[in-house]
């Protein structure tokens, strides 16, 4: 199923993405090409869950192909299965052989990768994610025998770890369960942050297993949380909760927002691409006030 022409995706690489000369980087240097969307798309596409906050609790689910279109052309961007999936349409047109794989965060198939094939040579594969709240700024090859170079993308050093069953995990070094680098935080044991495996699947595949983050409050931070995340110049730049984050000088700085207004006023500044309609950012704002949900 192609959900973009190739006309649309290059429209949405040259107009939000910022890239020129598409086809003739695709021919010449795929791997380059590659990496430079998948960095622009960190920086320009945020991961978050305004739009499904805002939603009325009977009305949350999964977006539906026309809302994956439309949010993902206009850079609006949302959680893995929105960006990930977008992406994965994207890729396609321009004429990437790239399949989708399941991941899993705190339960089978909870999470959406991306897999390229054929990049450089015959055979080969490179995992792409920018469907989440940490970033992974270029494709990472997956032909390494147990684990990966270490990576350092803004705040945040990672490594994959290939399993016996040949199942891989991603591993974070110096960062608390659910918390961004701060010094407090810091040691240097590595963290599970999640797995995946490489059998290709189709979107299909995806909707029970997603269903659970769009709709169980009791299982899913984004039902009663705020999350915004992007990396303008590859540097984290977010909102969580009622703090603003962001990298400086590697080290991640906090700010506290004081209230609603402010939150909202927040928001737009930081993530114009989210500013209208102003009554949705307004709805998801005032459910998030609810829960009560303060760092």
């Amino acid at each position: 199923m192609d959900l973009l022409s190739k006309e649309e995706a290059t429209v949405f690489v040259e107009n939000v993405l910022g890239l020129i000369d598409i086809q003739m980087r695709f021919n010449t240097d795929r791997l380059s090409f590659l990496n430079d969307i998948i960095y622009e798309y960190h920086c320009k596409v945020p991961f978050h869950n305004v739009d499904l906050l805002a939603l009325p609790v009977s009305e949350r689910r999964l977006p539906n192909l026309t809302e994956l279109k439309e949010r993902g052309l206009s850079g609006r961007g949302g959680l893995c299965y929105q960006n990930n999936t977008f992406l994965y349409f994207v890729l396609r047109a321009l004429g990437y052989d790239v399949t989708l794989v399941k991941g899993q965060v705190k339960y089978p198939g909870n999470h959406v990768l991306l897999v390229a094939h054929d990049v450089v040579t015959s055979g080969d594969s490179y995992l792409i994610e920018a469907g989440m709240g940490y970033p992974t700024m270029k494709a990472i090859p997956l032909d390494f025998q147990d684990e990966s170079p270490v990576y350092t993308f803004s705040f945040c050093t990672l490594k994959y770890v290939r399993m016996e069953d040949g199942e891989f995990h991603r591993m974070h070094k110096g960062l608390a369960k659910d918390s961004y680098k701060g010094e407090n935080d810091l040691d240097n044991s590595w963290r599970y942050v999640y797995s995946f495996n490489t059998a290709p699947c189709i979107l299909k595949d995806f909707e029970s297993s997603m269903v659970r983050p769009y709709t169980n409050p009791t299982t899913s931070i984004f039902l009663n949380s705020l999350r915004a995340v992007r990396f303008p110049n590859g540097k984290l730049l977010a909102i969580k909760n009622t703090s603003i984050l962001e990298d400086k000088d590697d080290a991640v700085f906090a700010t506290e927002v004081k209230d609603s207004e402010t939150l909202k006023n927040t928001l737009s500044v930081l993530f114009p691409m989210l500013s209208s309609p102003k009554e949705l950012m307004s709805s998801a704002v005032e459910m998030f006030e609810t829960f009560k949900c303060y760092n």
